[in-house]
């Protein structure tokens, strides 16, 4: 990895886990995010696990939004991360999750056990390549196989608003769909369906959270919209999965 800072470092400071959850408690743009992405989960879970039991990991869980949403509807879930003050949220959020705090890239300490599901969301933006690549070859043993990672491809660098916004700005780890769609492909995965999300929610278009929704449940509907959105959902199986896991 390169000598700057790694994003598996980032959120262990004190106080940070604190500060993400006041964030997607009060800012508006976070919050229509996180509207749309809960409507996408209740989906996916819907649509792939009908009939079957849930086995969850979410990785980088950071202070349990991903899986306080799913805990209702699955079986069994561990998150795991690397940051303490996340996971300190994470214990007060969650009533039947095994938390852990790993490193999942150095330890391991799931070794042996299979997932059905797992989850990273905010995760593949942040994280510099070497440490996707990392992420993304702890993750797929770990998958069952018929089993799903998940996760959000958030300022997505294909949607012509962030192409806007960050324009002129220092070079960041933005991925475009064809960058998501290659880095999967590189670990054994394909993507079997996009669930867009945020079309217009960037910060400077100043949106009630209902009116984003609105125009991303129209703007969803066609398909060759689905790329431009700012932070898309990725439905990844492995790619020998049965053609029943595609829509």
């Amino acid at each position: 990895m390169n000598s700057e800072k790694s994003y598996a470092d980032s959120h262990k400071k004190q106080g940070k886990g604190e500060q993400y959850e006041q964030r997607y408690n009060t800012d508006r743009w976070y919050r229509s995010l996180w509207l749309r992405e809960q409507q996408a989960l209740k989906n996916i879970v819907e649509t792939y696990f009908a009939g079957r039991p849930v086995h969850l990991l979410d990785f980088a869980c950071g202070t349990g939004r991903i899986i306080g949403f799913l805990e209702p509807m699955i079986a069994d879930a561990v998150g795991v991360d690397v940051s303490q003050s996340m996971l300190e949220v994470a214990r007060q959020n969650l009533k039947r999750t095994e938390i852990i705090q790993a490193d999942l890239t150095k330890d391991s300490v799931l070794a042996g056990r299979k997932f059905n599901l797992i989850t990273a969301f905010r995760f593949f933006l942040n994280a510099e390549t070497e440490l996707r690549k990392a992420a993304l070859r702890t993750l797929v043993p770990l998958l069952s196989p018929d089993g799903l990672l998940v996760f959000n491809n958030h300022r997505n660098r294909t949607s012509p608003l962030v192409r806007l916004k960050y324009r002129g700005r220092r070079k960041r780890n933005f991925m475009s769909m064809q960058e998501m769609r290659d880095m999967v492909g590189q670990f054994g995965l394909k993507i079997i369906r996009i669930y867009p999300v945020g079309f217009l929610s960037v910060h400077h278009v100043k949106l009630p959270p209902a009116i984003n929704n609105i125009i991303d449940g129209i703007a969803s509907r066609f398909e060759c919209l689905k790329d431009y959105s700012e932070s898309p959902i990725a439905v990844c199986c492995l790619a020998d999965c049965p053609d029943a896991h595609v829509e």
